[in-house]
């Protein structure tokens, strides 16, 4: 019986929902300091690596009418299973199935200052952490610790245990799965972020991750998933809401009383406008409401409000 070799190079579609801009996007990661570096990008098209089940995958997405071209590859064979594992999550990293129809239409009719600026990022849809480890291991290294620091031992944490993979003559690394991350103790963390809070939680992290399961965090009702997180020692209100939003697209809660929040709202509703009523107005869309917000008042300043 002659074996059937699988691929180490698949190319094919996946669709976006629209609109959809992936132009935004790359626009969005040029000014995402969390994931400089982390990825290859030219003005319509995207590469990056992401490993699966110890596997480095380097995908490459392009601009098309109507969703992305992509292109994956591997140094070894990329199974049926693998190749839908990774498309999936493309299509959770670039949020190509979301449908902003009805958050544009309550966006058209919010206060002016923030119709506009939904207006000149027609199309962009949330880029999110590629990987739940990677979000919930960026969510403990910020706390409290200036971006550029932060973004530095996250890249020491890709360079010590993420898997490599050479693809159009360069390298790519992939953030470590949680299954590369579980035998560090809090002592090996201590070693590689040089700060023994910071290291307790991350231990406690990745254990606790593992316990949840990324399928229960996307799919358990928003309070249930919440009270699973804050178990996790070291996880508080603004990092699961972040594991949530940022990691698993779940953008029907937005934390709108921290600080950071109410700053960016006042910039563009006053101070003192009353949160509930943004609440009211965009209910399961509140994620899209702040993503565009904190994206125009951010990564695309200049451009959105001019």
């Amino acid at each position: 019986m002659t074996a059937i070799l699988e691929p180490t190079r698949v190319v094919g579609v996946l669709p976006a929902a629209q609109p959809f801009d992936l132009r935004t996007s790359i626009r969005f990661l040029k000014g995402f300091g969390a994931c400089r570096g982390d990825q290859v990008m030219t003005v319509d098209s995207l590469t990056k690596a992401i490993a699966v089940d110890g596997q480095a995958i380097a995908f490459k997405v392009a601009s098309r009418k109507g969703g992305v071209d992509y292109v994956l590859h591997s140094d070894e064979p990329i199974s049926p299973a693998t190749r839908e594992v990774v498309c999936h999550k493309i299509d959770g990293y670039l949020s190509l199935s979301d449908d902003l129809a009805e958050f544009y239409a309550l966006a058209e009719t919010d206060h002016p200052a923030y119709a506009r600026l939904v207006r000149n990022l027609w199309g962009l849809h949330q880029v999110r952490f590629l990987t739940v480890a990677e979000i919930g291991v960026w969510a403990v290294l910020s706390q409290r610790t200036p971006k550029n620091i932060s973004t530095s031992l996250k890249r020491r944490i890709t360079q010590m245990f993420g898997r490599k993979v050479t693809f159009e003559g360069a390298e790519y690394q992939a953030f470590p799965e949680l299954t590369d991350l579980v035998h560090l103790t809090a002592a090996d963390w201590v070693g590689i972020v040089k700060n023994g809070r910071k290291a307790e939680y991350l231990a406690s992290l990745v254990d606790g991750l593992l316990d949840i399961g990324e399928d229960y965090l996307a799919t358990a009702p928003y309070d249930e998933a919440t009270k699973a997180l804050r178990r996790i020692k070291g996880i508080g209100e603004f990092s699961a809401a972040a594991i949530l939003l940022r990691g698993l697209g779940r953008m029907d809660f937005v934390p709108l009383d921290m600080p950071n929040f109410a700053e960016a709202t006042a910039k563009i509703y006053g101070e003192g406008y009353d949160n509930q009523k943004l609440r009211d107005r965009y209910g399961k869309h509140l994620g899209y409401w702040a993503y565009y917000l904190h994206t125009a008042l951010g990564a695309l300043k200049e451009e959105a409000l001019a």
